[in-house]
């Protein structure tokens, strides 16, 4: 009973209609400005055998994200950023307040901010770039939650929301036909010389490129998945992260290293009706024997027609293989238990209707769920997300995220609404 009426404030916020992207506050000085925004994301869940007795569907109504932005700019040559984020609260029936910073930063362009060709220097709580659906604005992802299962090695406790504190060199040129980010991040540090990863106390880094082949899209801190464009647009994108030691696998520790690309192309054929589509590789070197070690792929097909977008998910993660060896470097059976434990076989069906663009829509989503998965009964467990319980499984039957399970069915709305 208490889930309904903590929702229904963001409930009774979603139907107005956003009339802009942000408040500006006016200021005593026209040398600085300052944006509020707010960002609230009412959700219902429902996972097949997600329940404890693991027969029963799980029913959650939560707000997945709550957010306050302010960001601005002080003179040609400066501008910040600040938003915080209480993430999931009530899911699981769990309405303790975990609202954290979750960005924080500023950045100095020596040419300015603004314009065709722009340089920044930018530092502080920033986006770990590692996938260009990482710094793809969480409202308008081309599903509802994009593709977490698709990031490997990059864990929530150290990597809150992919963000992590850095510095980096961000910007486009040629005319907005390329952009740009990358530096030197904190990334997954030590927490015991014993136990702990990364004893070395080794940074992370990173690179993201984005080419602009037809149009641009450069221009903004983060990349859409709809732009509602009048003209073609059409990118590819790359991204690299790398950091020594980072990960503790069975055979010790590892070196954290990914390599994604993107293709991304929305063709208006008029301005009511268009097609999105975006094909996205992945790249893990995470270990030999880890199960986040191996090659993903993920596909996103809509086609909008004036106010609704049906679409298609796909996802695939596998694992490299693990065969034990002798001599130096080898891996014994032990070691090579976790291969193919955290593979991913999903797909998605929905629709999302448009209230106001990407300010103000709604989604609607089936998915089919194996092995690791952001939805389904395998995504319920009493160590992660607050849970408190894990769905049961009677003795002698596959866990929930094995690939030799049938598929589990979920449902799930997202309301997504920014002031």
């Amino acid at each position: 009973m208490r889930k309904n009426p903590s929702l229904l404030p963001a409930i009774f916020l979603c139907l107005v209609p956003a009339a802009s992207y942000a408040v500006s506050v006016p200021l005593p000085t026209k040398d600085i400005t300052l944006n509020l925004q707010v960002f609230i994301q009412p959700q219902v869940q429902i996972n097949e055998n997600g329940a404890p007795n693991g027969t029963d569907a799980s029913y959650d109504l939560f707000v997945r994200r709550t957010r306050l932005q302010v960001n601005g700019d002080v003179g040609t040559n400066w501008s910040y950023y600040f938003q915080v984020d209480n993430a999931n609260f009530g899911k699981f029936g769990n309405f303790t307040s975990r609202m954290i910073v979750q960005d924080a930063w500023v950045a100095f362009g020596p040419f300015g901010t603004k314009g065709d060709n722009v340089l920044l220097v930018e530092g502080g709580l920033i986006f770990y770039p590692n996938a260009r659906f990482t710094i793809t604005s969480s409202a308008n992802q081309p599903n509802i939650e994009g593709h977490p299962d698709m990031l490997r090695g990059f864990t929530s406790a150290v990597f809150p929301g992919t963000r992590s504190t850095g510095l980096q060199v961000r910007g486009w040129g040629l005319d907005k036909k390329i952009g740009f980010r990358g530096g030197i991040y904190e990334g997954v540090q030590p927490t015991s010389a014993a136990t702990g990863p990364n004893y070395h106390h080794y940074p992370a880094f990173g690179l993201f490129v984005n080419a602009d082949l037809i149009g641009s899209e450069e221009g903004s801190y983060l990349y859409q998945s709809i732009y509602f464009a009048k003209d073609p647009i059409l990118s590819i994108s790359v991204a690299l992260t790398y950091q020594a030691d980072a990960l503790r696998t069975l055979k010790g520790l590892a070196n954290q290293r990914s390599l994604t690309s993107t293709v991304f192309l929305e063709y208006p054929l008029t301005e009511q009706q268009e097609l999105i589509a975006i094909l996205a590789g992945y790249l893990y070197g995470n270990g030999n024997g880890s199960r986040d070690t191996g090659k993903g792929l993920s596909l996103d097909v809509g086609f909008r027609y004036e106010f609704v977008r049906p679409y298609v998910t796909l996802e695939y993660f596998n694992s490299d293989d693990c065969t034990p060896s002798a001599g130096p470097g080898g891996v014994t059976a032990a070691q090579c238990v976790q291969a193919h434990t955290a593979d991913s076989r999903n797909a998605r069906f929905g629709l999302d209707f448009y209230i106001n663009k990407s300010q103000n829509h709604v989604l609607l989503e089936f998915s089919l769920n194996r092995g690791q998965s952001a939805f389904g009964a395998q995504s319920i467990a009493a160590a992660s997300a607050t849970a408190g319980y894990s769905p049961f499984v009677p003795a002698g039957q596959q866990p929930l995220a094995s690939l030799g399970r049938t598929a589990s069915k979920s449902f799930a709305m997202s309301w997504n609404c920014f002031f």
